[in-house]
């Protein structure tokens, strides 16, 4: 059996032990003869419920290779209603299962964590009506982005943007992470979630803004100090280099990226007790230059981080964090219309 065959032998065990909902009696066709076909239709460029019952009667021959389809394949309405019906968290938990079984991450391998709204999830009335008067929130998924890998490696639903706090420790219990660098935007910035990653054998590099605003002042001031701290004190450890600068240019645009990095010693022994693990603050000033009308910006951006490492290496991972916007984020919104997606009903959206 081919490696192919063989994971997609392991695809169909994984949807026949997902718990079907429906009665018996009321199916015509197997919940994994349904997922099945979605997924198949979806990883072919399908992107709504017709779209996905036009390829199952177009490649019904080849289907029929995997399942019996004895009924042929189902209709739109039938896609839609048990795709929206399936419980999100546990597809989640049996398809991440099935994507990461046997995967081992190198050491050192990035993963980027971040969340999307899926804005087509709930019309903009929707959204602006109050719950208690029949609004709805659009879906909100936080991912798990290798980018070396080009997988994503998992995704949990919450209702809210101000629910990442809760639903990225959920993620990232679903991973094993393992000597991983594990990177996540200010929202993410908690201590619960360092001391969970700690835990998981892995390192985390988190943006710094206002949500922790006693830390980022603390560092933002150090930063700017930093021309007066004796030499001697920041190379007590062996501080590996503390500056680096790194320069682009491309779509119109200059750009240049300059890294500082600090030991998180110097914040004092109280406030960085406060956070498991912390080892190194950093500072990047990202300065941009539009060619065509001159106009130049520049911002400080702040992270923490439990490496003790370069700079050059802190500019190539808080860098890295883009990957999951620049390649996840936009693969889903232009070649699979996420964004687009007007499946509103039920878990259709976060299915």
């Amino acid at each position: 059996m081919s490696e192919d065959r063989a994971s997609l032998q392991s695809l169909i065990t994984t949807f026949e032990s997902i718990p079907d909902f429906r009665v018996d009696r009321h199916k015509k066709y197997s919940l994994g003869e349904i997922l099945f076909l979605t997924l198949s239709a979806v990883v072919s460029g399908c992107s709504d419920w017709d779209e996905i019952a036009d390829f199952g009667r177009e490649k019904l021959a080849w289907l029929r290779r995997f399942y019996e389809y004895k009924n042929g394949t189902p209709s739109h309405d039938t896609i839609n209603r048990v795709v929206s019906l399936l419980d999100p968290r546990t597809f989640e938990e049996h398809f991440i299962g099935w994507a990461t079984k046997g995967l081992e991450l190198p050491e050192g391998t990035i993963v980027n964590v971040d969340g999307k709204k899926l804005r087509g999830s709930a019309t903009k009335k929707e959204q602006q009506t109050p719950h208690a008067q029949g609004g709805k929130s659009a879906v909100h998924l936080v991912q798990a982005w290798c980018n070396e890998l080009q997988l994503c490696l998992g995704q949990y639903q919450t209702k809210e943007k101000s629910n990442e706090i809760t639903a990225i420790p959920a993620l990232l219990e679903l991973l094993d992470l393992r000597g991983c660098i594990v990177t996540i935007d200010a929202m993410g910035c908690q201590k619960a979630i360092a001391e969970q990653l700690l835990g998981q054998q892995a390192d985390y590099v988190f943006g710094l803004k206002n949500n922790q605003l006693k830390l980022k002042e603390a560092v933002s001031s150090l930063f700017e100090q930093a021309g007066t701290i004796n030499d001697k004190e920041l190379k007590l450890e062996a501080l590996p280099e503390h500056i680096a600068e790194q320069s682009d240019q491309g779509h119109g645009r200059l750009e240049k990226r300059i890294c500082r990095v600090l030991p998180a010693k110097l914040l004092g022994e109280e406030l960085r007790a406060e956070w498991p693990g912390l080892e190194s603050i950093v500072e990047i000033t990202a300065c941009r230059l539009v060619l065509a009308t001159n106009q130049f910006s520049m911002e400080k951006r702040y992270y923490i981080s439990s490496l003790k490492a370069g700079a050059a290496d802190f500019n190539r991972v808080v860098r890295s964090h883009w990957a999951i916007e620049n390649n996840l984020h936009w693969s889903l919104d232009v070649q699979f219309k996420e964004d687009q997606s007007l499946k509103r009903a039920n878990h259709a959206a976060a299915n």
